[in-house]
C-alpha cells in the first residue's frame, strides 16, 4: 500500500509539473509576443525600450499568476509588475549576436531594432524571453527530487503588424 500511495503522488506531481511547464511556456510567449509586436517598442530615442521591457515582464508575471502556479512569487501581488518565481530574462538577437534587452538601447550587433525593414532579405531582430520557474514536489522524499527547475524560451521576430483593411 505505501508503494502504491507513493506512485499515485508521483503521478499527481507529474501532472502538476506538466501543467506548470505549459503555463510557463504561455507566459514566455505572451512577453515575447508583446515585445515583437511593433519595432517602435525598441526606439531608444522615444524612451520606449525601458517601457517595453517593463510591460513584457508585467505580462509574463500576470500570465504566470493567472495560471495559479503553486510556487508563484511576486514582489507586488496587486499589479504583478515583477515576479521572482518565475524569473524573467529578455535578450535581443540578430545575426548570431545577442544582448540583454535592458542594456541594448534597442540595438543588437550594431543594428537598430526599431528600424523599419522593407527589404525581405534583411533579418529583423528577434525578441528572446526566458522564464525559469522552481517547481516544488508534493513530498520531496527520495527517490523523488524536492525541486525541479522549469525553463522555457520563446522567440519572436520584431515586426510591424498592420491590421487587415
Amino acid at each position: 500500500m505505501p508503494i502504491l500511495l507513493l506512485m499515485v503522488i508521483a503521478i499527481a506531481d507529474l501532472g502538476r509539473l506538466y501543467g506548470s511547464a505549459v503555463a510557463i511556456e504561455a507566459a514566455a510567449r505572451e512577453a515575447a509576443d508583446y515585445g515583437a509586436f511593433d519595432n517602435s517598442y525598441w526606439d531608444a530615442g522615444l524612451g520606449n525600450v525601458e517601457v517595453t521591457i517593463a510591460e513584457m515582464e508585467r505580462r509574463a508575471c500576470i500570465a504566470a499568476a493567472g495560471s495559479h502556479l503553486q510556487d508563484y512569487a511576486t514582489t507586488d501581488p496587486v499589479t504583478h509588475t515583477t515576479c521572482t518565481n518565475p524569473t524573467f530574462v529578455c535578450t535581443l538577437e540578430r545575426g548570431g549576436s545577442s544582448t540583454s534587452c535592458a542594456s541594448s538601447g534597442g540595438m543588437v550587433g550594431g543594428f537598430d531594432c526599431s528600424a523599419a525593414i522593407t527589404d525581405p532579405m534583411v533579418d529583423p531582430c528577434t525578441v528572446h524571453v526566458r522564464l525559469d520557474y522552481d517547481f516544488n514536489t508534493i513530498l520531496g522524499v527520495p527517490p523523488f527530487p524536492a525541486t525541479f527547475q522549469i525553463g522555457r524560451d520563446s522567440r519572436f521576430r520584431v515586426s510591424d503588424l498592420v491590421p487587415a483593411p
